[in-house]
């Protein structure tokens, strides 16, 4: 070869990573494969590899990838090839789901890297492994461990992305494990670095983004987790990755979703599945779950079975099935799906378990097998407490309630789904404070407080109605709506949540903060509930709530 033909190879292989640098996948690719033709080498397969990655080509990845590691080993380049070995794990995952195939690819890299000196790409094996105990296994110390290592390279090394990641996936950890104020602070140092610093990988502001989107998801954090789906969103756009549009498009959805907002909610999450599965398949997983949890809410239930089915063994598709079952009437089986995802869980795993606690006190309950519910309640009710966010206090306060009524204990019903609907108001959770809103309609009308349990149910129904959950408002028997009005006039639903905390003692500005509204806008409600019960002023309009049994 002469002089000048390597100077050649060497100026296409330099074009490509070039190319890579800027996002233009398309042209990396092409000098790559121009690099390959004139001689092959680790390098120029690798770096294709990453044009296959960025052009969602699993074939062209893999086979690249694999490409690169036999010429890296066979000029005895332990760090290369351990490198790439490394990547082919993530890619099994990613693109086809193979967990034991990324397992053994796990192995071979820290056979390679393991024994060498300090160097990044251990830090990026740790993080690459971290990820594969979260996603395939679920034990969260291993998460962390691993986690830890990658930020510790980051710092030795000067790697920004390995220390934005690694504090990321570390903090998410902890999160899981309700060690919220040591996790989020990681979370809050993983972001200021992934935006401030300059990173070596187009990925890595994405990687370390979805790890802080999920973290706030989780425990309920719905206006944090929109913010950085944002900045994430920007930096999908701005890379062209669609499997990181659809991961960010999933989370956003499901934050919509929760918040009330469900016709925003179904388009981001049905354009978030045509990402993930045309991107990376093996990721479709949550996309799947998350859309069926929507279409369960609204009443189309067989599109949700359809969508639990297509997502397998993973564990959210399982605890939606069991919903499926319990809300057909079936409670062993909901109660068995419960308990195999519950099986599966490490005990630290605490946030990852509440959704089958949740299933599986409900089930039981609904069985009579009351000891095995209370004993499900407790552990939610510890998670909540070690979480202290209000999301997460109105779901355990949420199964209380569920409980207390399955054992005739209507007062403990009572305050546990009072308590249940401060909570969800003050996370802004419609949909869930509704649920919370119908459970203390049967704790009052238990109680023999009708009128008050008629107000309820009835504001209940409205709030599913306007939702589109057509299934639970039909949960809330009819007659209720004429009684209600018979009471209390035409009042909105709205109308009466102000009624109600002003009888509480709430003043203006402490009902705007609680329902996320102006003062102005509490006023005019408070004005046009006066009107309409023909109530002279709001110490009347005190008196008529306890009246009607809304204190």
């Amino acid at each position: 070869m002469t002089t000048t033909d390597a100077d050649t190879i060497g100026g296409r292989v330099a074009a490509g990573r070039e190319a890579l640098s800027r996002g233009a996948w398309a042209d990396a690719r092409e000098s790559f494969e121009a690099a390959l033709r004139a001689e092959e080498s680790g390098e120029a397969w690798e770096g294709l590899g990453w044009a296959g990655y960025w052009l969602h080509d699993a074939e062209l990845t893999l086979g690249s990838r694999q490409r690169a590691y036999q010429a890296y080993r066979g000029r005895g380049d332990l760090r290369g090839a351990g490198r790439v070995a490394a990547w082919l794990a993530a890619d099994f995952l990613e693109f086809r789901g193979d967990d034991a195939i990324a397992s053994g690819w796990l192995e071979r890299a820290h056979r390679l890297l393991d024994d060498l000196p300090r160097c990044a790409e251990q830090g990026w094996l740790a993080l690459i492994e971290g990820s594969f105990w979260l996603s395939a296994v679920g034990d969260l110390e291993e998460v962390a461990r691993a986690a830890r290592r990658a930020a510790q390279v980051g710092r030795d090394d000067g790697v920004a992305d390995l220390e934005a990641i690694g504090l990321s996936l570390e903090g998410l950890a902890l999160v899981g494990q309700a060690r919220v104020r040591d996790g989020m602070r990681r979370l809050d140092e993983a972001s200021a670095i992934a935006t401030g610093e300059e990173l070596q990988l187009p990925i890595s502001l994405s990687w370390a983004l979805c790890y802080v989107i999920a973290a706030c998801e989780g425990v309920g954090d719905f206006p944090r987790a929109a913010q950085w789906c944002e900045v994430m969103s920007a930096s999908a756009e701005r890379w062209g990755a669609r499997h990181s549009r659809g991961i960010c498009r999933s989370a956003y959805g499901t934050v919509l979703a929760c918040s009330g907002q469900w016709d925003a909610a179904d388009a981001e999450l049905t354009a978030a599945l045509g990402d993930l599965e045309a991107a990376r398949p093996g990721m479709a997983g949550s996309g799947l779950v998350r859309l069926g949890e929507l279409r369960a809410r609204q009443g189309r239930v067989e599109e949700a079975r359809e969508l639990f089915e297509r997502a397998g063994a993973h564990r959210q598709a399982v605890i939606g099935l069991g919903g499926l079952a319990l809300a057909a009437g079936d409670a062993a089986a909901a109660a068995d799906a419960a308990e195999r995802v519950l099986r599966r869980m490490p005990a630290g795993s605490a946030l990852s378990r509440m959704p089958a606690l949740e299933l599986l006190v409900r089930a039981r309950a609904e069985l009579g097998e009351l000891e095995s519910a209370a004993a499900a309640c407790a552990e939610l009710g510890d998670v909540a407490r070690e979480i202290g966010t209000p999301y997460v206090d109105g779901r355990a306060r949420l199964a209380d309630g569920d409980l207390a009524l399955a054992r005739a204990d209507h007062q403990d019903a009572r305050r546990a789904y009072e308590d249940a609907l401060d909570h969800f108001g003050e996370a802004a959770a419609p949909y869930d404070a509704a649920l919370a809103r119908l459970g203390l309609a049967r704790a009052l009308a238990a109680l023999g407080r009708g009128e008050r349990a008629a107000v309820e149910a009835q504001a209940a129904r409205d709030e599913f109605t306007a939702l589109g959950a057509a299934r639970e408002a039909a949960r809330v028997e009819p007659p209720l709506k004429d009684r209600v009005r018979g009471e209390l006039g035409d009042l909105t639903p709205r109308e009466l949540e102000v009624l109600r905390l002003v009888a509480r003692g709430l003043n203006n500005d402490e009902i705007a903060a609680r329902l996320v509204l102006s003062p102005h806008t509490v006023h005019r409600h408070m004005a046009n509930t006066r009107t309409k019960l023909h109530l002279p002023s709001r110490a009347a309009a005190v008196a008529y709530a306890a009246r009607v049994g809304l204190l």
